[in-house]
């Protein structure tokens, strides 16, 4: 099985958990019900930001969607980089750098931004979401604000409801450590 058709498989089970038709879940999440219908017969793969999109109107996320039941058991004070959920596409790397837990009061992820990528849509989140760029280069919008070029060492806040969007500028990928409170899931 390729990986499109593992992600294709697994997003039409949430679907079919939801009670919801390929239509209702296009209209939930503005994706046409024909590319959501291509998607789960593994005839393409999403980026991390449409399966997000879709994730978020069937009530999920992507830590859970890629959650690796063989995976290290993530107890104690201390995570190991090789127990991490890792979420990647051609223009995103994200790693989840805390464990899902009743006891965690944050969603921390490591991300990756490719150059090149074209401007993503604003998204507007449930949460508080805090940010430092470690390296690479970072333009940064807020809805109803101008934009912001953000360089290694710089972060940023956006407080809930606001929309907001990223992306790399330059050559390298940019880098930053990105803090959700109270966690999107």
């Amino acid at each position: 099985m390729s990986p499109s058709e593992g992600i294709g498989t697994h997003l039409k089970e949430i679907r079919l958990r939801a009670g919801l038709t390929l239509r209702q879940l296009g209209g939930k999440c503005s994706i046409a019900a024909s590319y959501l219908s291509n998607l789960e017969r593994g005839g393409s793969s999403p980026t991390l930001a449409t399966l997000t999109k879709i994730l978020h109107a069937l009530g999920s996320d992507l830590e859970s969607f890629f959650a690796n039941a063989a995976g290290g058991a993530m107890t104690g004070v201390v995570f190991r980089r090789g127990d991490m959920r890792v979420a990647t596409d051609t223009a995103r790397r994200y790693t989840f750098l805390l464990p899902r837990r009743k006891d965690v009061k944050a969603e921390m992820l490591d991300e990756y931004l490719m150059p090149g990528e074209s401007e993503p849509e604003l998204e507007s989140l449930d949460c508080d979401v805090a940010g430092v760029l470690l390296s690479g280069t970072l333009e940064l919008e807020i809805h109803g604000e101008a934009r912001q070029v953000l360089c290694p060492g710089d972060s940023f806040y956006v407080a809930a409801g606001r929309g907001h969007r990223g992306r790399c500028l330059g050559p390298d990928p940019a880098h930053l450590i990105t803090v959700y409170v109270p966690p999107k899931y």
